[in-house]
């Protein structure tokens, strides 16, 4: 099995979300020991100097409550700029070790933007092999072809 398919994912997207408006998406990491989280800002309509003024990772031990900035995953404002008509991706790389089971994302747009988060949790206690357990709708599994029974 590639590794990549056995992770599970957890996406959030937030239409519209004005220059003084919020994205926050909490995310449940229990049994993962890695957490890819990729923040996606939609195309902006006009120019902005910050893809985002306030994009960072907060935790705590309990949903919806207690959480903390984790130090060392804030992007700062400033970001990078961008020109109207494009957007921008950030990626979060977090290793779950010492940290706490929720991890939640705060991103605030430097212009009104739809803003999507797609975490990827790996290294799982039990490796999900089915569309449920994934995280996803559908499920279309990896095709290996043993060359050496090919023919042409």
């Amino acid at each position: 099995m590639n590794h990549i398919e056995g992770t599970k994912t957890v996406a959030k997207v937030s239409v519209a979300v004005a220059t003084s408006g919020t994205h926050s998406h909490e995310i449940d990491t229990l049994g993962a020991d890695y957490a890819s989280i990729d923040v996606v800002f939609s195309q902006f309509s006009a120019a902005t100097t910050s893809y985002a003024s306030v994009l960072k990772l907060q935790q705590s031990d309990s949903s919806g409550s207690g959480q903390a900035d984790v130090s060392g995953y804030t992007i700062t404002a400033g970001a990078g700029a961008t020109t109207g008509g494009t957007g921008a991706v950030a990626r979060f790389n977090v290793d779950m070790r010492g940290k706490k089971r929720y991890l939640t994302v705060v991103a605030t747009p430097g212009n009104a933007a739809t803003i999507s988060t797609v975490a990827r949790l790996s290294k799982t206690e039990d490796m999900p092999i089915t569309a449920t357990a994934m995280g996803v709708n559908d499920l279309v599994p990896s095709v290996t072809i043993n060359k050496q029974f090919q023919t042409y």
